[in-house]
């Protein structure tokens, strides 16, 4: 599991990796933002929409921890590129004002 990348889990839910990578292996858990349907929320300073690999809302203030194993049977849809995690870094940062 890599930093950036969009996972689709078991459970439905599909989530951005955006803990450092190698955390997984470290600590057996990941943190990820839970990302919702397109159209749902508008692109703001605390949400990106993203268009590819996947057509979904991040929202900066759904952070989770997920334990590695919530990963058995999960798809990796792909990774964002450079530009829309910059875009989501920004957001992180505007939601946790640092």
């Amino acid at each position: 599991m890599n930093r950036g990348e969009i996972w689709a889990l078991p459970d439905g839910r599909n989530v951005l990796i955006i803990s450092l990578t190698g955390l997984e292996e470290a600590y057996g858990a990941v943190l990820a933002i839970v990302l919702h349907d397109s159209g749902r929320y508008p692109d703001t300073a605390m949400s990106v929409v993203i268009g590819d690999p996947l057509l979904c809302t991040a929202v900066a203030v759904n952070i989770t921890q997920l334990r590695v194993d919530r990963f058995d049977g999960a798809k990796l849809i792909g990774p964002v590129g450079i530009t829309t995690m910059a875009r989501v870094d920004a957001a992180l940062r505007a939601v946790q004002d640092l």
